[in-house]
């Protein structure tokens, strides 16, 4: 029996996680990433899709769909912090700047509480947009961990 590619993971245990703890991870608006979320949501509305319309709107272009920045969430808690023994319970994202396609987006969370009597970590997150150099989102994350034996 081969082991599970998940053991590679990392696996933070609530004990590990301090409170100010800090880590983050790069992400890169792709085309492919676009093309998954178009094609798994199916939201074309033109401000999202029509590089006219949204210079029409005020924007450099296609704005890419905050969702986008969710899925990168997502992605880093479970493979990355906490790791394959969490749970997003929630996420509460304000969107300070639109994002474009090839933007470069740095995630980075920092430990805000430890909710000991349900082993719930709150993170404070921050999507710094590098090409822009600009704020592009920022929010609270709630996740439980599961006690692994």
């Amino acid at each position: 029996m081969s082991a599970s590619p998940f053991l590679d993971q990392p696996n933070y245990r609530y004990e590990d996680v301090q409170l100010g703890m800090k880590k983050g991870h790069k992400y890169i608006i792709t085309p492919e990433v676009f093309a998954c979320f178009l094609k798994a949501f199916e939201d074309r509305s033109p401000i999202h899709v029509d590089e006219a319309y949204a210079q029409e709107c005020g924007f450099l272009g296609k704005v890419m769909h905050g969702a986008i920045l969710n899925g990168f969430l997502s992605h880093f808690i479970g493979m990355y912090f906490p790791g394959r023994a969490s749970l997003l319970l929630s996420s509460d994202l304000r969107f300070v700047q639109p994002s474009y396609l090839g933007d470069v987006i740095y995630l980075e969370t920092v430990v805000a509480q430890k909710l000991d009597v349900h082993k719930v970590i709150v993170l404070d997150a921050t999507f710094q947009n590098k090409t822009r150099d600009c704020l592009a989102a920022r929010g609270r994350i709630q996740i439980k961990l599961r006690i692994e034996s």
